[in-house]
């Protein structure tokens, strides 16, 4: 068993050695589609996201990537009440959103697909930090309007990432991206029913689009 596991990680270390090793940096900029996993309405919402990368490949076609971004998650849905009758009640119409303000740290593996433009794709994890969390709609039978509920949530946030896109060179150490993930939250986020609003499991969840720019050292 010890001579296979030293037989592997010699196999491995012949190829990263065989092969062009290099770092990139860039950033990234786009929209965000996020809502929560547990809505029975899906969100409306479209906010920005944007942050920088960094890279590092093992061979030509695994990297070990990393980033540090700012992300808006949330949701944002019309709510309605209708009477006994199934008739909508007059002025029951209002609208719930939430602004959840997030530092994000994702880790993971980036596999390509091709040497000039490259096809890839992507999966790892994420880690998310909280800044800023308000709310706007009805709470507790009262009209609320940038209530801030961050003493409610838990301030961290974690998940995985899932995703895919293209690069394409531009000149020799400069690329450019489009890309798309989609962020799956694990934790509940929902630590005081008293100060959200509701008891129910609150777990984000957001499709980006972003486009940036790579720039390559050899």
């Amino acid at each position: 068993m010890k001579r296979t596991i030293i037989l592997v990680i010699a196999l491995v270390s012949l190829s990263m050695a065989g092969s062009a090793q290099y770092f990139s940096y860039g950033g990234k900029l786009g929209l965000s589609f996020p809502g929560f996993q547990d809505e029975r309405i899906a969100s409306q919402r479209i906010t920005t996201a944007f942050g920088l990368s960094g890279a590092f490949s093992l061979n030509r076609s695994i990297l070990l990537q990393t980033e540090l971004g700012y992300e808006r998650k949330g949701n944002k849905f019309t709510n309605q009440y209708w009477d006994e009758l199934g008739d909508l009640v007059d002025d029951s119409t209002y609208l719930v959103k939430t602004n959840l303000d997030y530092v994000t740290i994702p880790l993971f593996a980036k596999f390509n697909l091709g040497r000039s433009n490259k096809f890839y794709f992507q999966a790892g994890g994420y880690y998310a930090y909280l800044l800023r969390a308000r709310f706007a709609g009805m709470k507790f039978g009262e009209m609320l309007s940038k209530d801030n509920i961050l003493p409610g949530l838990a301030r961290n946030d974690y998940g995985l990432v899932v995703g895919g896109g293209l690069e394409t060179p531009i000149r020799r150490e400069l690329s450019l991206l489009l890309d798309a993930k989609f962020n799956y939250g694990l934790k509940d986020l929902n630590m005081d029913p008293k100060v959200i609003g509701h008891s129910n499991i609150i777990r984000n969840k957001s499709f980006i689009m972003s486009m940036g720019i790579v720039f390559l050292i050899d």
